[in-house]
């Protein structure tokens, strides 16, 4: 063979040693990927079982609290004070929203506390939407103040439709 026929078979082999090592690291990179994602949804999984029996044993603590509650006589005269209070309490908050103003008022600060929960959530939304743009956790207020954008993420069950 020529030199210049070598020269081409080396580069030839020179290429397919660079391509399967480029294939072989980027089956490394998935495996180690998929490696990474099997160990989480391991330890995810550890933690709901975990979570689970907090819980139950929580539920059972707090039902033998309830119950030494409930079998203490001056508690349980407490707790009927208390009943006949909130009822009298009832009571006069309903002669004072029979008071134009006061149920306007009511109505207000309802409507208010809608408006509130509105605004929070679509500044929720463009704080989401501005971190998955921007990659940055932190935004400067119109007062100069910087803030930290805090991300909250939670495990739901899924509903069957």
């Amino acid at each position: 063979m020529d030199t210049d026929s070598q020269g081409n078979e080396l580069i030839t082999d020179a290429e397919t040693e660079l391509q399967k090592a480029v294939e072989s690291s980027t089956n490394t990179d998935s495996n180690t990927k998929v490696e990474r994602i099997m160990s989480l949804e391991n330890m995810i999984n550890g933690y709901m079982v975990d979570l689970k029996k907090l819980q139950d044993t929580l539920k059972d603590q707090s039902g033998m609290l309830k119950g030494t509650y409930e079998n203490d006589a001056e508690y349980a005269g407490v707790v009927e004070k208390a009943k006949d209070v909130q009822k009298m309490k009832q009571t006069i908050k309903e002669r004072l929203m029979k008071d134009p103003s006061v149920s306007l008022l009511e109505a207000k600060v309802n409507d208010l506390k809608q408006e509130v929960k509105d605004v929070r959530q679509a500044l929720s939304d463009y704080l989401q939407q501005y971190y998955q743009e921007s990659g940055l956790t932190q935004i400067t207020g119109a007062d100069g103040e910087v803030h930290d954008i805090v991300a909250t993420v939670r495990l739901v069950k899924k509903r069957d439709s």
